[in-house]
């Protein structure tokens, strides 16, 4: 089984390679969350020795949410590009 750490590292590492969409990227997710789940249903974050590696798993899914977020933005920008660029050749065309 996969140590949490370990899978936000590897999603770090797609994400920046910029493979957030692929299906490893959301294999990998879904076992993070799952194992996320099993850490809330036992409590574990309860336990004082284990807050600075909680700490350090928090700060590393802050980094991987903003890596996906611009990763977003931009997908989000070029999908906006390649709309104004289709809708500039459509009005071209119909005015030839």
């Amino acid at each position: 089984m996969y140590d949490l750490q370990d899978l936000l590292e590897q999603l770090l590492r797609l994400a920046r390679q910029g493979d957030s969409t692929n299906e490893q990227f959301g294999s990998l997710t879904n076992k993070a969350g799952s194992l996320v789940d099993k850490v809330k249903r036992i409590g574990i974050l309860d336990v004082p020795e284990l807050r600075y590696r909680h700490e350090q798993i928090r700060k590393q899914y802050e980094g991987l949410c903003l890596i996906v977020a611009a990763q977003k933005a931009n997908t989000s920008r070029e999908i906006n590009q390649i709309k104004r660029g289709r809708k500039t050749l459509e009005t071209y065309r119909k005015n030839m």
